[in-house]
């Protein structure tokens, strides 16, 4: 009786689904294609396969048993591939030459910019607008030395001013502190006008402006 139960149990138990064997390409390619076969493969239309055969990238013939004109499998793959490959380096070819001569136009903009530069520095000398650096300099010395010597007399013009309304101590020291001021002053106005043969080499230009 136990027995019987266990059989009945076996047969009401579903039966587990069979596992799907993956798909298997069998058979040989064929050798000759029709435009549909050979638009499968290649994942087009038959009108763009057709198109291909117009362009000639594609070619059909007769099979030598006769009929309508049909693709050589094979070599028609083959030959889609090799045009595929070309046209992709044709096209990094265009980037690359589009990228040349992009950077020719940007050197040829700033050649005509440096010429533009050029005349017009060449036109401003023409015009005397500009000095040799050896007379700029000497001219630009001199101003110092007049500027300097008016600058330290002020504090001895103030100190004598001042000197009406307070005690002699506190104009004294009301000049040092003036001076001192303008000592420092100075110092920093000539370490910076000064010109190093680095900056400006022999024979260039100072513009007039400047001095």
């Amino acid at each position: 009786m136990a027995e019987q139960k266990k059989t009945a149990a076996k047969k009401a138990a579903p039966k587990k689904p069979k596992a799907e064997k993956p798909a298997v390409l069998t058979g040989a390619v064929p050798e000759w294609s029709n435009p549909t076969a050979i638009g499968k493969l290649l994942g087009k239309s038959v009108r763009r396969i057709q198109q291909l055969t117009q362009d000639g990238v594609l070619e059909t013939e007769i099979p030598p048993g006769g009929g309508a004109r049909k693709y050589r499998t094979c070599e028609t793959i083959q030959r889609y591939i090799a045009h595929v490959e070309q046209k992709a380096q044709e096209t990094g070819e265009r980037g690359r030459t589009a990228e040349l001569n992009l950077k020719k136009l940007e050197a040829e903009v700033k050649l005509k910019e440096s010429q533009g530069q050029l005349a017009s520095i060449r036109a401003d000398i023409a015009e005397g607008r500009y000095i040799e650096t050896e007379t700029a300099t000497e001219q630009l010395a001199e101003f110092m030395d007049t500027f300097k010597s008016f600058a330290m007399n002020i504090p001895s013009r103030v100190a004598g001013t001042v000197g009406n309304y307070t005690d002699a101590a506190t104009a004294r020291a009301i000049e040092r502190a003036t001076r001192k001021e303008l000592e420092d002053m100075l110092a920093l106005f000539v370490a910076a006008a000064i010109v190093e043969p680095a900056e400006v080499g022999s024979g260039e230009k100072v513009s007039r402006k400047k001095v």
